[in-house]
Parts: C-alpha cells; structure tokens; sequence
C-alpha cells in the first residue's frame, strides 16, 4: 500500500508539473505602443464664425504633436498631445501668444473636433485624416 501511495504521489507532480510548465511561459511579451496608432503626418480644416483655414501635424511616437495653423495671411504653430485612448488637446499660437485651442477625437485614420479663440472672440469645428 505504502509503495502505492508513493507511485501516486510520484505521478501526480509530474502530471501537475506538465500541466504547470508551459514553454510560452519564459517568452517576453511584447509591449505595444499605445501612440503608434497615431504617428505620422495628419492634415485637415477648420471651419467657423471666420473664413476658415488648413492645419497640419506630425505626431510622434510619445503622441505629441508639431505643425502649423493657416488661415488667409496668418500662420500659427500647433502643437499638442493625443491620449492614448484619442483625445486630443492642441494649441495655436503667435511667437509666444497663445491664440486658441483644439480639442476633439482621433481614430486611426481620421481626427475631428471643436476649436476656440477667447483672445479673437470666435470658434469653430475643424476635420482631419491622416496622410
């Protein structure tokens, strides 16, 4: 019985221990970069209370964006972030004046959104996709 018992015993680690121990276990996991999905240069429009204009940006791989603002003889520097989940904040501005806001949504291939200029007393919604 004693013997028995032991032969039991025996099987079952090495059974538990089969189970257990999985080759995928040691594997690294790869880690997936939550802005990549963003990354590149996007263009686009905005529209409102005033003519209207065009804007471009290159998003980075840490979701931060550089570009500029046109609108008739102005242009102004952009520049924001885009959260991982696609929210998106930016500001224009003139040298070191900030002249107004962006905010609104990005999916993989298209972006959309309010802006806003308390300093010009207009607003409007503004477009986007990416290149």
């Amino acid at each position: 019985m004693k013997k028995h018992f032991v032969n039991v015993c025996l099987f079952s680690v090495l059974a538990l221990g089969t189970v257990a121990c999985n080759s995928d276990d040691n594997a690294p996991t790869e880690q997936v970069n939550p802005y990549e999905k963003f990354k590149g240069t996007w263009t686009g429009s905005f529209s409102g209370n005033t003519q209207g204009g065009n804007w471009t940006a290159t998003f980075d791989t840490n979701g931060k964006a550089m570009g500029t603002l046109t609108t008739g003889n102005f242009t102004f520097d952009l520049e924001g972030q885009v959260s991982e989940n696609g929210e998106i904040t930016a500001k224009y501005k003139n040298d070191t004046t900030e002249v107004g806001t962006m905010t609104g949504t990005m999916t993989e291939t298209t972006a959309s959104g309010t802006w806003k200029s308390p300093l010009l007393n207009i607003e409007g919604t503004w477009e986007g996709s990416k290149n």
